[in-house]
């Protein structure tokens, strides 16, 4: 058995978090990432905002390089594939790049309603075991455990002298899991935890449980 990395998790059985923001089965062989919000600086730059132009090819650079190690057989996106329809031609470009690797599944998000017509998405998607979704509107999943994204979970540690780091987190439930935001311009809502949940802070370097009492 291939050790586990420093930036990988075992959060289930058989079902790894990698700290570069994705989950990934290792015998349904399928890879799950949500909120992309591809094309983020596109829209802004639109609005009049000069925000630099780095986010795409991060997001492009990361999807290849997970890719490329877990060899998966379906990449799922749990929605917001982009942030508006300025970037439609650009998602389009980049699920085309991707389909070369293998099947790819765009789960309809809010941000995702503009592009109906320019991309192919469904509402959701099963397997025996889990309901894979946005998140953004409830559903009844017939005692399948939920993935879904849309929250942008985020997690807060400081070191008592005045340090604090946030993170991206993944948050696991016993009945919903949610997926941390793939976009880097995500800064990420902070997860109030409670005794029904165990959040991940997710770098690209490390992966590790966050206990009571550093939250």
């Amino acid at each position: 058995m291939t050790p586990l990395r420093a930036n990988q998790a075992l959060v289930a059985d058989k079902i790894l978090l990698d700290g570069r923001l994705a989950l990934f089965h290792k015998t349904e062989r399928w890879l799950a990432v949500a909120d992309l919000h591809f094309g983020f600086e596109l829209s802004q730059r639109a609005a009049g905002r000069l925000v630099p132009m780095w986010g795409m090819a991060s997001i492009s650079q990361r999807l290849m390089e997970l890719m490329s190690e877990y060899a998966p057989q379906r990449l799922i996106i749990l929605g917001d594939l982009v942030h508006d329809k300025t970037a439609a031609r650009e998602a389009a470009r980049l699920l085309h790049d991707l389909a070369a690797h293998c099947e790819v599944v765009v789960v309809a998000g809010n941000h995702d309603r503009q592009l109906h017509g320019d991309v192919e998405m469904v509402e959701s998607w099963e397997t025996e075991r889990f309901h894979f979704h946005h998140g953004h509107c409830a559903v009844e999943t017939a005692q399948r455990i939920q993935i879904i994204g849309h929250h942008h979970p985020a997690a807060v540690i400081t070191d008592g002298a005045g340090l604090r780091l946030k993170c991206p987190a993944f948050v696991q439930q016993s009945s919903c899991w949610i997926m941390p935001a793939f976009s880097p311009w995500a800064s990420g809502t902070r997860w109030a935890p409670d005794e029904t949940s165990r959040i991940w802070l997710c770098t690209a370097e490390r992966v590790f449980r966050l206990e009571a009492a550093v939250l």
